[in-house]
């Protein structure tokens, strides 16, 4: 399947590749063990191409086929490497560009991972060096540019793809939710009507009130959206569909409370306020750690060799 992918050699567009495959060339096997069926001007750069592909596959070399691929033929990198791939979310404490990440949850090998600011968030640090390849949603426009600069990191140190950009190139368009709605796949009854402005909100609360049940509706929803992911690229794919109960397995629970159900109420707010709120709980979160904390530390890690 991944061995068909063939855009991303010099020259070849639609039409050309609908005249290789009528010539017996569909794959890159195909292109290294028949170079006379290839057009004169472009055999070379494309037997040149496909080695370099068979070598990437032969090795486990992800990193190269991710970068070099067509957008069109990434989906093939998560046929072929499904199995392999970690899936991730972040939620962040503000809509501000400059909003710090507040939690992470990543499925990798099987199990849930939440990593949450103030405790254990540069874990996901070293989460990532296990990651063969990682799997997000719009992750390339938001989540890994919120990720390299929050650690202070030039770049991943995995593979990424973004399960966004497969979806469009397979007819399904809009955000995550929607999507889930156009495969009808339902989230939990109490996640949903929660969306991204109402994750800042359980963080304020969580910060501000230490609300138990505002964390976890929290890491709940991030870990929806992660557990999401994995059946939406089953439907793509065309694999075995994912029950109901494999889907949510390892979701974390609702918190059970006997205090009054969390809601959230809006009071009126002027704009100067709310700078000066979101002002305040920026300096709060720089310096609470003291010189030993988050930003410190990922200095140091930055400067290992």
């Amino acid at each position: 399947m991944i061995t068909e992918a063939l855009q991303h050699c010099h020259g070849i567009g639609p039409v050309r590749l609908h005249q290789l495959q009528d010539a017996g060339v569909r794959t890159w096997h195909d292109a290294v063990d028949h170079p006379d069926r290839l057009p004169k001007s472009l055999r070379q750069t494309v037997v040149e191409e496909c080695e370099r592909c068979l070598e990437a596959q032969r090795t486990g070399d992800l990193e190269y086929l991710v970068q070099t691929l067509h957008p069109q033929d990434r989906w093939r990198i998560l046929h072929e490497y499904f199995d392999r791939a970690s899936w991730f979310d972040i939620e962040t404490t503000g809509l501000e560009v400059d909003s710090l990440i507040s939690v992470i949850v990543c499925w990798h090998r099987g199990q849930l991972h939440t990593f949450v600011q103030g405790e254990n968030l540069d874990d996901f640090l070293d989460l990532l060096e296990d990651v063969d390849l990682l799997v997000s949603f719009n992750g390339s426009a938001f989540d890994v540019p919120r990720v390299a600069d929050g650690f202070r990191i030039p770049e991943m140190p995995c593979p990424h793809l973004d399960l966004r950009w497969i979806c469009y190139w397979h007819g399904l368009e809009g955000g995550l939710k929607q999507i889930c709605e156009d495969i009808e796949i339902q989230r939990p009854a109490d996640l949903r009507n929660t969306d991204g402005e109402e994750a800042v909100w359980l963080w304020e609360q969580w910060q501000s009130r230490r609300d138990r049940q505002a964390r976890a509706k929290l890491i709940r929803y991030c870990a929806a959206d992660v557990m999401l992911m994995r059946p939406v690229a089953n439907s793509i794919l065309e694999r075995a569909p994912m029950s109901a109960e494999q889907i949510w397995d390892g979701l974390p629970e609702e918190l059970n409370s006997s205090e009054t159900p969390l809601t959230r109420v809006d009071a009126p707010e002027d704009s100067t306020d709310s700078a000066d709120r979101h002002r305040r709980r920026r300096e709060l979160l720089a310096g609470k750690f003291g010189p030993a904390g988050p930003s410190r530390l990922r200095t140091l890690r930055r400067r290992k060799p």
